[in-house]
């Protein structure tokens, strides 16, 4: 897979990219080469059990259009957190933020989850202090729906709300 935005490359990764994977997997920390070549084997055995308007789980690397072979960041989407429902997820490198990234992840993200995959509706939520990743759910379109009980943000759009945005 792989998915263009006006920066950035959003793509899976393969065994070539297993060094950068396992610099930024479990951002900031790291893993070893061992847990990344296991991380990427699930990782494609999640893709497998992705079908049209039903998102099992998919994790992409961010990379800079300038810059294909450095990860810069993750996001994908997961239809294994709750029954019935697909979250959108992203971090981005502390030194690449601001640029706007995550949101033209979120986008790419949501385009992709409705015209290629069919889906109907897509949630997303961030923690209380993370007004960021809130402004980037806004940016995309998304709908500020509840609060957590944990006093975070519960965000959803609809297919038609995604195409009909400003």
């Amino acid at each position: 897979m792989n998915l263009l935005t006006e920066n950035l490359i959003l793509r899976t990764l393969s065994v070539d990219d297993l060094d950068e994977m396992a610099r930024m997997w479990n951002y900031p920390a790291g893993v070893t080469s061992e847990e990344a070549a296991e991380i990427l084997k699930g990782m494609q055995e999640n893709l497998k059990k992705n079908k049209p308007g039903a998102i099992y789980h998919f994790c992409l690397g961010v990379f800079e259009k300038n810059d294909p072979q450095h990860i810069i960041g993750w996001c994908g989407l997961d239809g294994t957190v709750a029954p019935g429902q697909t979250v959108l997820f992203y971090i981005i490198d502390e030194k690449y933020r601001g640029k706007g990234y995550a949101t033209q992840c979120a986008v790419e993200l949501l385009r992709y989850a409705f015209e290629d995959m069919g889906c109907e509706s897509i949630q997303g939520g961030c923690a209380d202090d993370n007004r960021a990743s809130y402004r980037v759910m806004e940016k995309a379109g998304m709908r500020l729906i509840s609060r957590t009980k944990h006093g975070g943000y519960n965000f959803a759009i609809d297919r038609r709300a995604f195409f009909n945005r400003d």
